[in-house]
C-alpha cells in the first residue's frame, strides 16, 4: 500500500510538472505572436521591391524594412476593405514627418474602376521616392525632377540623350502607361516636363480657377466626396459656386527614380499622406 501511494504521490507532481511546463510553453508562444506581431504594426514590417520603378536605388526583389516608427504607425479603427470602402485610421506619435528624399512604402491610391479617384487598396503597395511632401512644390525639367523640399533628382546622365529623342508617344509606349494624370489634365505638360506644382497641406487654400481644378479635382473629391467641374468659367463643387477650397489633409507626391519606366505621382496624382505606411 505504501508503494502505491509513492507512486501516486510521483505521478501527480509529474502531472503537475508536465502541465505548468505546457502553460509556461502557451504563455511563451503567445507572447512571441504578440511581439511579432507588435513589431510588423508598430515599429518596422518586412517588404520585397518588385520592379524596374527605383533602379538602381532599388533592385526588384531586394528586402527592405519598412520603419513605422518614424512618421508614426498607423492603428486602423475599421477592417471592411472591400470595393470602394475609404481607409479608416489614425496615426500614432512619430518621431519626425516624411520629408522630400525619403523612400516611403504606401498603399496605391488607385481608383478600383476610374483612375480619376482615389481608393484605398489594402495588398496594393508602391514603394517610390518622395518629390513633395504636403506644402512642397514640385515639378521636372527633361525629365530631372526637382523639388522645394529636397535636392534634385533625375535619370542617369548617359540616359538623357535617349530621353530626349523620344516622343511623349514613344515614351508612354516604353512605360507601358497612359500619357500621366497631371500630363492629360494640363495640355503644357508632359511626363518629362511639367510644374511648378503645389503639394496640398492641410490647411493650405488654393484658387479654383481653371488650372486649380485641372490640378486638386482628384484630391477634393477624395475630401470632400464631391468632384469640383470648371462650367462657364466657374468652379463648381457640391453644386454650388466655390473660388477657393482649404485642403483638409495633407498629401505627398512620389516619384520613381527610374524616370523611364515608373508609375508614380505623375500618373497616379496626389497620395493621401495617411495611406503612407512608412519610410524605408
Amino acid at each position: 500500500m505504501k508503494k502505491e501511494r509513492i507512486i501516486k504521490a510521483l505521478s501527480s507532481r509529474t502531472a503537475d510538472r508536465i502541465a505548468k511546463a505546457v502553460i509556461w510553453l502557451g504563455v511563451a508562444v503567445i507572447g512571441l505572436v504578440v511581439l511579432h506581431y507588435g513589431r510588423r504594426i508598430l515599429v518596422c514590417d518586412h517588404v520585397i521591391a518588385r520592379g524596374p520603378s527605383m533602379t538602381p536605388t532599388l533592385v526588384s526583389g531586394q528586402s527592405m524594412w519598412v520603419r513605422k516608427y518614424l512618421m508614426g504607425p498607423r492603428i486602423f479603427t475599421r477592417f471592411n476593405f472591400e470595393e470602394g470602402e475609404p481607409l479608416h485610421c489614425f496615426r500614432l506619435p512619430g518621431l519626425r514627418r516624411l520629408r522630400a528624399g525619403d523612400i516611403a512604402v504606401f498603399n496605391g491610391p488607385d481608383g478600383w474602376e476610374h483612375f480619376d479617384t482615389v481608393t484605398f487598396q489594402i495588398n496594393n503597395v508602391y514603394a517610390k521616392r518622395c518629390l513633395g511632401a504636403a506644402g512642397d512644390t514640385v515639378g521636372a525639367r527633361n525629365a530631372h525632377y526637382y523639388s522645394s523640399g529636397a535636392d534634385p533628382t533625375g535619370i542617369p546622365l548617359e540616359r538623357e540623350a535617349e530621353l530626349r529623342a523620344m516622343s511623349d508617344a514613344e515614351t508612354a509606349d516604353l512605360c507601358g502607361y497612359e500619357a500621366g494624370y497631371f500630363a492629360r489634365e494640363h495640355r503644357n505638360w508632359t511626363i518629362r516636363d511639367f510644374g511648378p506644382l503645389v503639394v496640398p497641406a492641410r490647411g493650405m487654400t488654393v484658387r479654383l480657377d481653371s488650372v486649380g481644378v485641372r490640378h486638386y479635382a482628384k484630391a477634393i473629391c477624395y475630401e470632400t466626396g464631391f468632384r469640383p467641374e470648371w462650367t462657364r468659367g466657374q468652379a463648381w463643387l457640391e453644386g454650388r459656386q466655390v473660388e477657393e477650397y482649404t485642403f483638409r489633409k495633407d498629401w505627398c507626391f512620389f516619384v520613381g527614380d527610374n524616370v523611364l519606366d515608373s508609375r508614380d505621382s505623375r500618373y497616379l496624382g496626389f497620395v493621401p499622406e495617411e495611406f503612407v505606411m512608412g519610410i524605408i
